[in-house]
């Protein structure tokens, strides 16, 4: 299995595929299963987040966005939010119970929808050299088919 662990994480979705079918799928929600819990959930800006991130230390919010990397070994994720903007990522922390109950296809570019808690941020240096501070959020519910206006299929 040493070959399915490429560096650009490509079988990144197989992968997460089979770890989903090993978790006890009892855990997981269905999104209606998950619609009462999600009025506790505000909707924050990326830019509110990154400028404000402290402010936000375990609030509950929720975010829409695509997938950028994907590290099982950690089980996190980088989500560019605001339009698939890159430069807009977050650190997305999650155990594979958080996904939804359905079949999970997880690749670069998936747009999901997320609620989670604000943890901390996280420093990394961008491919410029650059000290860069990047919101780190730990999943409580992870949507992956979205539709066009940003909802979940089964949401209304």
């Amino acid at each position: 299995m040493y070959f399915l662990l490429s560096s650009q994480n490509r079988f990144a979705s197989s992968i997460l595929e089979t770890k989903v079918n090993l978790v006890d799928k009892s855990k997981q929600k269905t999104v209606s299963e998950f619609n009462k819990e999600r009025k506790n959930y505000a909707y924050v800006s990326f830019d509110n987040l990154y400028s404000n991130t402290s402010l936000y230390y375990g609030a509950k919010i929720y975010q829409n966005g695509h997938i950028k990397n994907v590290d099982m070994d950690h089980n996190c994720m980088l989500v560019a939010l605001d339009g698939n903007d890159e430069s807009r990522t977050i650190k997305l922390k999650y155990s594979l119970s958080d996904f939804e109950r359905r079949d999970t296809g997880i690749q670069r570019n998936t747009p999901i929808k997320f609620y989670g808690r604000v943890l901390s941020t996280d420093r990394y240096i961008n491919e410029k050299g650059r000290g860069i501070n990047r919101p780190v959020i730990s999943a409580d519910f992870i949507q992956t088919q979205i539709n066009k206006q940003g909802e979940s299929d089964g949401i209304v």
